[in-house]
């Protein structure tokens, strides 16, 4: 009989695990890196529910639909026509600076990043410009890497191997705190994929 811990039940279990770790890495560097207090009150209430829909979207969809649908309806994802907060665009730089902490396909620091999207096309002059002044504010406007930051890795080293108990528990803390979330929007999306194929 197999042991319980190689029974995989959970749908897109190492998907969760990703994205469990890269919240992690968001929440360490908002504490590191912002430090006016409002803003970083803002950022930190913003660590608790970062990706969370995509963590929740992946007990049901496809991980490529789960990611396309999450790029789409999210503001810190540039990519998208959504209207932005100055919030919206310190999340997104974040985002990009705490990637290389837990994402090995995405070793570039916000500062590397953003200048590669701007390269080839992928940001717009006005965005970048955007993007860099709020990295000149938060200190980050420069090449780095992960390697050179000791307590960054002594913290990630410090999280545990991530179980599907410990994904359950944040989905279900976000659900319990949070009221007011992506849910109803997630299961309209599902209701009305679901109608579309029973046609």
């Amino acid at each position: 009989m197999e042991a319980y811990e190689e029974k995989r039940l959970m749908k897109n279990f190492e998907w969760c695990v990703y994205t469990y770790r890269h919240r992690k890495a968001f929440a360490y560097c908002v504490r590191k890196l912002v430090h006016e207090p409002s803003l970083r009150a803002e950022m930190l209430r913003r660590a608790k529910t970062h990706d969370m829909d995509k963590m929740i979207m992946y007990l049901f969809l496809e991980q490529k639909e789960a990611q396309k649908l999450h790029v789409q309806t999210k503001p810190h994802h540039l990519e998208n026509n959504l209207p932005r907060t100055y919030e919206d665009y310190v999340e997104a730089v974040i985002d990009y600076e705490c990637a290389p902490y837990t994402k090995p396909d995405k070793p570039q620091n916000a500062f590397d990043l953003t200048n590669l999207l701007i390269e080839c096309k992928a940001l717009d002059a006005k965005t970048g410009a955007k993007l860099m002044e709020i990295m000149q504010e938060l200190g980050i406007m420069n090449s780095s890497s992960v390697s050179e930051d000791s307590e960054g890795h002594a913290f990630m080293a410090g999280i545990p191997n991530v179980t599907e108990e410990m994904i359950c528990r944040e989905i279900l803390e976000y659900i319990n705190e949070n009221r007011e979330n992506e849910l109803n929007g997630i299961l309209e999306y599902i209701n009305g994929r679901a109608s579309y194929e029973q046609e």
